[in-house]
């Protein structure tokens, strides 16, 4: 390794959209300051499909990171506030007809430890309540459609939040960014990809711009993975045994200016698969996600249409077929995935952008700390291979512990064996009256993304008791945040003085 490693020379991102300029816009934060030239290409007649997108909240820190004022962004890309996510109708439990996932509030944690006990209790078979909407900070910011910002004392910075905001404009926002910071910019077709004598990429032939070569190429070109499935390992590996939606229809409805919008998504079970629901600027993102093993394309979109009811009328809907899966390297020869070029889970709690920020920036931290060499190419994939697949699952346990049973799809879900060693002894720790709970998780789940609380809310807000109906409290208890929250400022109130 040389003593003073500088980075490639130039850099080629293959692809726009979200994935292309989140990774233009932390390349020239990075290696562009370090002497790299960042150049981006991308086709005109490859439309971006701008759908509602919500995010984890590791996106502040990608916007802290390029400095990026919230409030900037925010009205740039009409984003809104989310808070957590809240699944109706996911079981057909009368006390868990619905349960929030809230994000985290590290300045507001007094009382989960609370819910944790009285989890517990129930797990013993005991009373206790147990829902998760009782014991959070966020959980009660939702219930009162609160922004996370409120006048002093109230301290935003103690309080986990994400947004709700349409993917092309965060494309359009940072690409302007982006221009600003002199990143070399070209629209044209990629016609061909030559590959180097060792199995990695050497240019790519344009349509219009000839052929343009680089020291390091980035795919970014999503599904058709223009450039990856030219390196020597082609490997995808599928997640459809384990989730099985590879379809979504997606309707956008106009809104009233006095319409409330909430601040959180809302996820709700349909008869083959789940709809969200996000408020985006003027507009409410509907999306159908489900399986064309289940239902057709015709019969989704009518059951969308009936959810959303009169707002849908004439409103042409979006039809996506999904690939859900992942590559198995990442990072091969001088060629980076990132994106939908690397993987996809499933829209269910909205991890996309979270993966494809976490993979960039370890990227640059793995190729600087190898000195720009492939030292740390090896691990790199190993760590973001590892990212995806605890997303899954994760993920996988909503469908795993759905106790519907009005569909096929439903029944299939809860039946399905194809789960990791990891989810049964999650379940079997949870179903067991003795074990310690928190230490299961320690073992299991450690490098997991999802906290302790987020495994405490799933299985207990999806009704996982042996004698739930035994061992329900006979009332909910009132959020004990709820007087604190009320001081805060509300989100429609928050929007509006953006």
């Amino acid at each position: 390794m040389s003593t003073n490693p500088t980075p490639p020379e130039n850099i080629l991102i293959v692809g726009g959209g979200s994935a292309g300029w989140m990774t233009a816009s932390i390349f020239l934060q990075s290696m562009g300051k370090n002497g790299s030239k960042i150049s981006l290409i991308e086709s005109s007649n490859i439309p971006t499909i701008g759908v509602g997108e919500g995010t984890t909240p590791l996106f502040k820190r990608f916007l802290n990171f390029l400095n990026i004022p919230e409030a900037e962004f925010m009205s740039a890309c009409k984003a809104t506030i989310k808070l957590g996510i809240n699944f109706p109708g996911w079981t057909n439990s009368d006390e868990f007809e619905t349960y929030f996932h809230p994000f985290a509030a590290p300045g507001h944690n007094q009382y989960d430890q609370q819910f944790f006990e009285n989890c517990n209790q129930r797990r013993k078979g005991k009373s206790a309540n147990s829902n998760p909407a009782d014991f959070f900070f966020n959980s009660e910011l939702a219930a009162q459609y609160k922004a996370p910002v409120g006048p002093p004392p109230c301290d935003s910075s103690t309080i986990d939040y994400a947004y709700h905001f349409d993917t092309s404009l965060l494309a359009d926002y940072l690409k302007q960014r982006c221009l600003e910071q002199g990143i070399n910019y070209i629209v044209d077709d990629v016609k061909d990809v030559i590959q180097d004598g060792n199995g990695g990429i050497d240019r790519i032939v344009t349509a219009d711009s000839g052929e343009i070569s680089a020291d390091l190429f980035v795919d970014c070109t999503g599904f058709r993975r223009l450039l990856i499935s030219k390196t020597e390992d082609k490997e995808v590996i599928s997640y459809k045994p384990r989730l099985f939606n590879d379809r979504a229809v997606v309707i956008r409805t106009p809104v009233s200016a006095d319409v409330d919008f909430p601040p959180f998504t809302e996820s709700r079970a349909m008869k083959c698969g789940w709809a969200w629901r996000i408020p985006i600027g003027s507009k409410i993102s509907w999306g159908y996600v489900h399986s064309a093993d289940y239902t057709t394309q015709e019969d989704a979109e009518q059951e969308l249409r009936d959810l959303i009811g009169e707002e849908a009328k004439g409103i042409e809907p979006l039809h996506i077929k999904l690939q859900t899966g992942r590559v198995s390297k990442h990072w091969n020869k001088n060629c980076l995935a990132i994106g939908l070029s690397q993987g996809f889970i499933e829209p269910l709690e909205a991890t996309a952008l979270a993966l494809t920020q976490f993979s960039i920036n370890r990227f640059v931290t793995h190729f600087s700390r190898g000195g720009y060499q492939a030292d740390y190419r090896d691990h790199f994939n190993e760590i973001v291979n590892e990212a995806f697949d605890c997303t899954v699952d994760y993920i996988q346990l909503h469908y795993k512990l759905n106790s519907r049973k009005d569909t096929q799809y439903w029944r299939d879900c809860s039946d399905n064996e194809n789960i990791t060693d990891t989810q049964r002894a999650v379940i079997a720790g949870w179903d067991s009256e003795s074990a310690d709970f928190i230490s299961v998780l320690k073992e299991q789940v450690h490098r997991s993304s999802y906290a302790p609380y987020s495994w405490y809310c799933i299985l207990s807000g999806m009704g996982r008791y042996a004698n739930a109906s035994e061992t329900q409290a006979g009332n909910r208890i009132t959020n004990p945040y709820k007087e604190e929250v009320s001081r805060y400022y509300g989100h429609q109130e928050y929007l509006n003085s953006l």
